[in-house]
């Protein structure tokens, strides 16, 4: 596994993707009970999906708007600006995070020979795939009050959805796998989508950051995909508008996918000794 040849790619993510169909039902039955449980026993239960994520805008909105009277330069309305970002970065940190245990969190199916642990992230992925819709939908309703029309390009943000989810399994992958050996993982996990929250253009667009810093946002793949989004619900721009980003963005998941294949391929023997 020291180096993985175009053949072998090919041949592994036919092997996955086959595992995904044959394994379907049981995935879809894990990624709705996963849904299920994040709010079990709560009093509001799936109450808190869209409470959560309004009062968080609320804060924002105040803070920003009122407290600091912040205004995109483009001169959009505020809150769905915000949220057009807000909404596929809430995807990348609920399912980066919960990706990261959830080889130990579902140990019993190491008991299936037949099972392929390597599949699990994407109930995670999946998980969160749930809660986005929701997130999403208030979105919508956001842009039609603020008088923001729908237009075709609002379809292009499936688009972005898969390009954050291949990311995602590929760093989950890699953080699920070493989560099993090195316990800070989780931690670290949890510092970096802090840093990246700040480091990414939630709060402000790229265009009006400062030119000489602007590459250290540009160079967070995470960057792509929210522009992404507000490309698709806000600027309605098609997705190859710019095409060395586009580039850039599956160049470096392409690496990190490699990267999760070889860390869970190398380490996957050794999971019971730790499990």
């Amino acid at each position: 596994m020291a180096f993985l040849g175009t053949t072998d790619i090919v041949r592994m993510a036919r092997t996955f993707v086959m595992e995904l169909l044959g394994k379907r039902d049981m995935i879809l039955s894990l990624s709705v009970r996963n849904f299920k449980g994040a709010y079990h026993g709560s009093m509001l239960g799936l109450t808190w999906v869209l409470v959560e994520p309004l009062l968080y805008i609320f804060l924002l909105w105040f803070f920003f708007t009122k407290a600091f009277k912040f205004q995109p330069a483009e001169g959009y309305p505020y809150v769905p600006w915000l949220m057009a970002a807000m909404a596929p970065w809430n995807f990348i940190s609920l399912a980066l995070s919960s990706a990261t245990g959830t080889f130990k969190n579902h140990a019993f199916l190491m008991k299936r020979p037949e099972f392929n642990m390597s599949v699990l992230p994407v109930v995670n992925i999946l998980t969160a795939i749930y809660i986005h819709g929701i997130f999403v939908a208030i979105l919508v309703v956001m842009l039609l009050f603020s008088g923001i029309s729908f237009t075709l390009y609002w379809f292009q943000s499936i688009y972005y959805l898969f390009a954050a989810s291949t990311l995602l399994l590929g760093l989950g992958w890699i953080t699920a796998s070493l989560s099993l050996f090195a316990k800070d993982i989780g931690n670290m996990v949890g510092v970096v989508l802090q840093i990246g929250f700040w480091a990414s253009p939630i709060f402000w667009s790229l265009n009006n950051f400062p030119e000489e810093y602007r590459f250290l946002l540009e160079i967070n793949p995470a960057s792509y995909i929210l522009e992404g989004y507000r490309k698709s619900f806000i600027y309605a721009q098609p997705f190859w508008s710019d095409a060395d980003r586009l580039v850039y963005f599956w160049a470096v998941t392409l690496v990190i996918l490699i990267i999760g294949v070889i860390t869970y391929k190398k380490l996957r023997p050794h999971f019971g000794d730790v499990i």
